[in-house]
């Protein structure tokens, strides 16, 4: 009996504790986490790690729908199994989100990303190489877009200031000018702090 009213007491305090923007309210996040990132259009491609961090602004449009922006630090890439070669690319993208709350504290979210290379880099058997002479050590080209759109889309769960987000970001354009065509594919997972507006 102990148990069961110790139980209700714990599921009482988790709905009635206020999570998510209400309509009209605004609030921004701090955020941090990791990326599981590859490319599509390469069957030797495999998922490499890399950090993922920055500020998240929502606006509660109604009780059960938020618009986000945000600006995040993203470290994206691949790595290419039969030659032992990393890319090593560092964006920063801006999320555009819709989310939906079909119940207190958990988000469907969806939108559009732009994102902005702000460096790369890469490594063949561990070792950093002028990314430059890639096409000459690889065959691959070394020209590479500096702009890139995505559709994120996931979850998120908020309990009282803190929001587990998962989400899975789609490339829609070629990251490499010449060859085979390579999109973002790169999931994400971050841990964030809300702070009212």
């Amino acid at each position: 009996m102990k148990k069961i009213l110790m139980l209700s007491v714990m599921l009482l305090a988790v709905l009635t504790t206020k999570a998510q923007n209400e309509e009209g309210e605004c609030s921004w996040m701090v955020k941090a986490g990791v990326n599981l990132a590859t490319v599509t259009g390469s069957s030797d491609s495999k998922m490499i790690p890399g950090f993922a961090g920055g500020f998240e602004l929502e606006y509660g449009l109604t009780d059960q729908v938020g618009l986000s922006a945000a600006v995040i630090a993203s470290m994206q890439g691949e790595k290419e199994k039969d030659i032992d070669l990393e890319l090593l690319f560092n964006y920063v993208n801006v999320p555009l989100l819709v989310q939906f709350y079909p119940v207190k504290g958990l988000a469907i979210k969806a939108g559009a990303q732009l994102g902005f290379m702000m460096g790369k880099k890469a490594k063949i058997d561990g070792q950093k190489i002028d990314i430059d002479n890639l096409e000459a050590l690889t065959g691959m080209s070394s020209e590479f877009r500096k702009f890139d759109l995505a559709i994120p889309m996931g979850l998120s769960y908020e309990w009282k200031k803190f929001v587990l987000d998962v989400r899975y970001n789609m490339g829609l354009i070629p990251i490499n000018k010449e060859g085979d065509k390579l999109r973002n594919s790169v999931v994400q997972m971050t841990l964030g702090y809300k702070f009212p507006f």
